[in-house]
């Protein structure tokens, strides 16, 4: 078996800021093992590869990272993994998926606001991947995460895209509320607290010395095109088209994820 670490930090969690141990089975079966989750990791591995991002021998940070799907296809190409979670679910899960590979990984049981305090010093690649949308304050962790990203290193944001949410609910018939969820998924706990505004996490980045160097929109075709008609062109050819639109404007913005590479200054 794998050398497993796994660090307890006791911290009061924010009450609004959402942890899914109720729910990592349900993500793992309706998410990362869906066309949508594919797609997801997809988008992001080929922007890494665009980028001439080269995980071998680097430290990767996976910050709120759940089940650790994408930190997982890193340490297949030799990267170092830590990934902290405020869920226990999603940790043993993440866990389980590594020694299954004979991987090592440690993982850390914190808030994203704790971060520092149970992982000092700096990353050369740090992750963030649907998380702020969850977070009360979502722009109050981005001083964070960018506080661990070493000089000449890379960050790779992920988060629910506001102009993709406000026309899904406009192509959904809530024309009288674009900004708000479908009652019924925010009652279940599926729907983003706060769908994230890409121009707004642009100026903030730069402000904390990074350059965006890949904009991607995830799922910019997938999410707006009738399941009758990707079954009938087939899942390989919606996952081309939207790996293609998702990096053209206007179509990157209306995807459901946005997806930034950023590398820090110096």
């Amino acid at each position: 078996m794998t050398d497993q670490k796994q660090s307890q930090v006791t911290s009061q969690e924010k009450q609004d800021d959402r942890n899914f141990d109720d729910l990592a089975e349900r993500f793992s079966r309706t998410i990362s093992a869906t066309p949508r989750g594919q797609l997801r990791l997809l988008a992001l591995e080929q922007d890494f590869a665009d980028c001439g991002l080269n995980p071998k021998g680097q430290t990767v940070l996976d910050a709120g990272g759940g089940q650790g799907q994408f930190s997982l296809q890193l340490a297949r190409q030799g990267a170092t993994v830590d990934l902290c979670d405020i869920s226990t679910e999603m940790l043993r899960l993440a866990q389980d998926q590594f020694e299954a590979e004979g991987l090592p990984i440690t993982t850390h049981h914190a808030r994203l606001q704790d971060i520092n305090t149970v992982l000092p010093g700096e990353f050369d690649i740090v992750l963030n991947h649907a998380v702020l949308e969850w977070l009360e304050d979502p722009f109050d962790a981005l001083p964070v995460l960018a506080n661990k990203v070493k000089p000449g290193g890379w960050m790779s944001l992920m988060f629910y895209n506001l102009h993709g949410h406000q026309w899904r609910q406009i192509m959904n018939g809530r024309t009288h509320a674009p900004l708000s969820a479908n009652p019924r998924l925010r009652k279940e706990g599926n729907s983003p607290q706060h769908p994230i505004d890409p121009d707004a996490v642009e100026q903030a980045m730069i402000k904390l010395g990074f350059s965006l160097e890949r904009w991607r929109g995830i799922r910019c075709v997938h999410d707006h095109m009738h399941q009758k008609i990707r079954e009938r062109i087939g899942q390989e050819a919606v996952n081309k088209s939207d790996l293609e639109t998702g990096l053209q404007e206007p179509y990157r913005r209306l995807g459901r994820y946005v997806h930034f590479l950023l590398r820090k200054n110096g």
